[in-house]
């Protein structure tokens, strides 16, 4: 997927083509995604620099549905985050609700690291990856930034050092271990535990080993926005509660002209996952462009009750 598939801008400019209404909060997102996919070789050669890597993959914790990053030592982090904040906050800052606060976020994620102390940003990136709503409020509260500001911010300043991560760890030649059948099972990243943004639904593929062979396409992946990690899932079950069989997976989608974008609903928890099927399209969207460009479904999900698997910005109405 990583390098075959657009560029941020290019996929919102194919969005804002056929949906100009999305143009201003969309090129509001641009130049974010755009820096934060440019940071990611960069970081990651810094952080090689220092030693610190993904840990080694066990398959009996995926098996039993533990992410990757789950207890993972982030110290050392703090450094890349830095640089990481040097790039993303300035353009963080032209976003309205996030520029009343630009004194306290630059106070907390550009401050000078400290070697041998406790550093409040890899506290921030622990309690991230370990999904500790209790620590993440206890943080903002210490910090004066409201939580909803600090986790938007965050999102983007954590973001490009996870990726690196992933980027210097796993080869993109290679299958990724957690892709092994029967390996993960979980609605949730199987590297950093953060639930999907976006899905999509793959394409006919030839066998490489026989050129006569080829799979009809269609199987479902989730998408990660937070370490950009794609794993496999069922297509029948819900990523957010586990239920599966007839009737519990439903599709909402435009009545023409949705070039394979819609919404995989839930009718027992009621969450979604914005998805494109790329037998439906010519290119390989940009993912987390592309979860912004079907914003129009999330306002109908809105409408409709339901909530969707990643809060974000543009989901939340």
């Amino acid at each position: 997927m990583g390098s075959s598939c657009q560029s941020a801008a290019r996929t919102m400019a194919d969005v804002i083509a056929r949906r100009p209404v999305l143009e201003p909060v969309l090129r509001t997102f641009e130049p974010l995604l755009e820096a934060r996919d440019g940071l990611v070789s960069r970081l990651a050669e810094e952080i090689r620099t220092t030693g610190f890597h993904l840990p080694a993959f066990q398959r009996e914790r995926a098996v039993s549905g533990v992410p990757l990053m789950a207890d993972m030592p982030v110290t050392g982090l703090a450094p890349a985050m830095r640089h990481a904040a040097e790039i993303m906050l300035p353009l963080l800052f032209a976003q309205q609700v996030v520029a009343p606060h630009a004194a306290a976020l630059e106070e907390f994620f550009l401050r000078s690291v400290e070697e041998g102390k406790a550093d409040a940003r890899e506290n921030l990136a622990e309690a991230m990856l370990n999904g500790s709503t209790e620590a993440f409020a206890g943080i903002a509260d210490r910090s004066g930034i409201p939580p909803e500001v600090l986790a938007f911010a965050a999102d983007f300043v954590v973001s490009p050092v996870l990726r690196a991560l992933v980027w210097q760890g796993v080869s993109e030649e290679e299958d990724f271990p957690w892709e092994e059948e029967g390996v993960w099972r979980e609605g949730y990243c199987p590297v950093c535990g953060t639930f999907p943004s976006i899905a999509w639904l793959d394409r006919p593929s030839l066998d490489e080993k026989n050129a006569y062979l080829s799979g009809g396409g269609g199987k479902k992946h989730l998408h990660c926005s937070l370490c950009g990690s794609n794993w496999k899932f069922r297509r029948g079950v819900c990523p957010s509660c586990g239920k599966e069989g007839d009737g519990v997976m439903e599709i909402l989608r435009e009545s023409s002209g949705a070039r394979g974008e819609r919404l995989d609903w839930c009718t027992q928890c009621k969450s979604y996952c914005p998805t494109v099927d790329l037998r439906e399209r010519e290119g390989i969207p940009h993912m987390d462009a592309m979860a912004m460009g079907m914003m129009h479904l999330d306002m109908v999900a809105s409408h409709r009750k339901l909530r969707p698997l990643k809060p974000s910005f543009w989901n939340m109405f």
